[in-house]
């Protein structure tokens, strides 16, 4: 829906993106996969999730602050951000409609913040973290749901608005989309293996679940690859696709996007195991290989 609707209004005069905005539709993928990411665990480990969840928001809180500052300094004068988020009547500027979801999850985090120290500071003398009670069971339910759809809503919003563009044919093609929200989801698993750093090592059940949902992400992007490769027939999109696979991005796509990002955390998940040190290594390429994919549909 988002490339066919971008494919019939496309922006006409749209100019070519610089450094910061590269590094930001690139990395945006991070928090919005990490919020994903977390609330999975949440409903599948209830028990051990209080400090997962209160470290990854932090940390979500922080990256999407990064992703504002990187905005604000591409726009080169503060104020502009400012009247990004107050007006509600340019909705075609691409840059304006980040900015909006952007303080949307913001101040969603910053609500879920809250309720988790709540928990927390109600947890510290009971055995096991205590569960939401009462009314408030209901507003943390309503802003975990809002903060899944604000975060589907980030991960797949810049290739809807690269579509609009000429700057990025790649973006346009059926698969486009499904390859920028399953890299985030990749993204968010992969960083929620570090966010457990320091802890002790999760039980069997626990390992297991991430190395085979990793697994599981793993085929889905290999498969939406394949989609996006053999749906571009011909144009602009045709032209970049080959940059890519034969041309002057070959070496970067295939040694990183495929051979760190898809074939060795495969590899070190099957023949790892649940090890940790397997899972870390994997999720570590898993972010290399995935933000270079990212970075290529955004500029080939």
């Amino acid at each position: 829906m988002f490339t066919t609707l971008a494919q019939v209004a496309p922006i006409p005069h749209a100019a070519p993106w610089g450094a910061l905005l590269t590094a930001y539709f690139t990395l945006i993928g991070i928090p919005s996969g990490l919020t994903l990411a977390t609330w999975w665990h949440r409903s599948r480990f209830p028990a051990a999730s209080l400090t997962v969840d209160w470290r990854a928001t932090w940390l979500c809180l922080a990256l999407l602050s990064g992703a504002g500052l990187l905005l604000t300094l591409d726009l080169g004068r503060p104020e502009r951000f400012f009247l990004m988020l107050t007006r509600f009547g340019n909705w075609d500027s691409p840059i304006s409609l980040g900015a909006k979801i952007i303080a949307v999850k913001s101040f969603l985090l910053a609500v879920a913040l809250y309720l988790l120290w709540r928990r927390r500071t109600a947890s510290q003398e009971a055995p096991t973290p205590l569960p939401a009670r009462g009314a408030a069971k209901y507003v943390d339910g309503t802003v975990v749901w809002l903060l899944g759809v604000s975060s589907v809503a980030l991960a797949v919003y810049p290739v809807a608005v690269l579509a609009r563009t000429w700057v990025s044919p790649l973006a346009s093609t059926s698969g486009s989309a499904l390859v920028y929200l399953v890299t985030s989801l990749l993204m968010g698993v992969a960083v929620v293996q570090f966010v457990q750093l320091g802890d002790e090592e999760p039980a069997g059940r626990h390992a297991a679940a991430y190395r085979q949902v990793t697994l599981v992400l793993l085929m889905t992007y290999a498969a939406a690859l394949v989609f996006t490769a053999v749906s571009v027939s011909n144009g602009p999109a045709k032209q970049s696709l080959d940059t890519v696979l034969t041309g002057e991005w070959a070496p970067l796509f295939y040694v990183v996007g495929i051979g760190a990002g898809l074939v060795t955390p495969v590899l070190f998940l099957v023949l790892g195991g649940n090890r940790r040190w397997a899972r870390l290594t994997a999720a570590g390429t898993v972010l290399a290989g995935t933000g270079i994919v990212r970075y290529l549909i955004f500029t080939a």
